[in-house]
């Protein structure tokens, strides 16, 4: 039987958020929750065009 691939890419990313939304929650006085929250609906943050080029 085959070993799984590693799924790191996506638990990399999950982890770079998780550390944005802490360190933002404590720069504004926000709870994690809160902050994960306006990182993900905040239209900022992210680079399509860099996204595209990278094939993800």
């Amino acid at each position: 039987m085959g070993k799984k691939p590693k799924q790191h890419a996506k638990s990399t990313a999950d982890r770079e958020k998780a550390i944005e939304a802490l360190y933002f929650a404590r720069k504004c006085g926000l709870t994690k929750e809160e902050a994960l929250k306006m990182l993900r609906e905040a239209p900022i943050g992210i680079d399509y065009e860099a996204e595209e080029r990278s094939g993800s």
